[in-house]
């Protein structure tokens, strides 16, 4: 037969009775949900503090940027105020600038004009008189109108100076009335035909031709147009200047008169 093991037999002991009541149970189950209610609210505490302090440095970090960015604003005010003359002087200097430069943009070269004249003088010429009429146009504003555009056509009227074709004139802005002494016609058609070929002037043109009683001099008069290029757009922007000729602006009228025994 088979022994038995001595885990077989029952222990000797009590028996254990639970002497505890029901409601003592339920205290002590109260006890331990409150321990957990209580840890419980106070990590939350420590998690609510934790990101009121994260929080808060946050909005310490954003004031004290938004302080410099002030004191950042009321230098750059300040500093703002101080240049507002400065900044009125630039502008006053511009407006003056563009005033210069519409006031002057007609300025004429006369001294072009003499040398132009003298160029195309052939040997043995001799210029009695000059002199050199601006057309309305060119005169600007002072008869309160405004001048057209370079390179526009003149206005009827607006021509002062007669031209071999007076079906087919050119602008021009002011006209040279001359006479004077040659040796031959032939003389004064080379004067009309260098006249021609500068570009300076525009539409020569010769009027009257009168033979001396010893045929060895002409007396003549006659005009030429004086071209745009006579401009000296020494006020007009670098810009304007390399690419359109200057505005209109107002000029007076001049008339200049060498003379008599002029250039030869």
């Amino acid at each position: 037969m088979k022994r038995r093991g001595a885990a077989s037999h029952p222990r000797p002991g009590l028996p254990s009775v639970n002497l505890l009541s029901q409601s003592e149970f339920d205290r002590m189950a109260v006890r331990r949900l409150r321990k957990r209610f209580v840890a419980g609210g106070v990590a939350l505490v420590l998690l609510v503090g934790a990101g009121w302090f994260v929080q808060h440095m946050r909005v310490n970090d954003a004031q004290k940027l938004v302080a410099v960015e002030q004191a950042q604003t009321s230098r750059l005010s300040s500093q703002t105020q101080t240049l507002t003359t400065i900044k009125t002087f630039v502008t006053g200097v511009a407006a003056q600038k563009a005033t210069v430069s519409t006031t002057m943009a007609r300025e004429i070269y006369f001294s072009k004009v003499l040398a132009g004249l003298r160029a195309a003088t052939p040997s043995g010429t001799s210029m009695q008189s000059i002199s050199v009429t601006l057309a309305p146009d060119a005169a600007g504003t002072a008869a309160g109108t405004t001048a057209p555009a370079a390179g526009a056509p003149a206005a009827a009227g607006a021509s002062v100076c007669p031209g071999p074709d007076p079906f087919q004139t050119e602008t021009i802005i002011g006209c040279v009335t001359l006479s004077g002494t040659a040796v031959s016609r032939a003389q004064v058609g080379e004067l009309v035909t260098n006249l021609g070929s500068m570009g300076l002037f525009v539409e020569p043109f010769v009027s009257t031709t009168t033979t001396g009683d010893s045929a060895t001099s002409v007396t003549f008069s006659g005009s030429v147009g004086l071209s745009e290029k006579v401009y000296s757009h020494r006020y007009a922007p670098a810009s304007a200047t390399a690419t359109t000729p200057a505005a209109p602006s107002a000029a007076a009228p001049t008339d200049q008169t060498t003379p008599a025994g002029g250039t030869s």
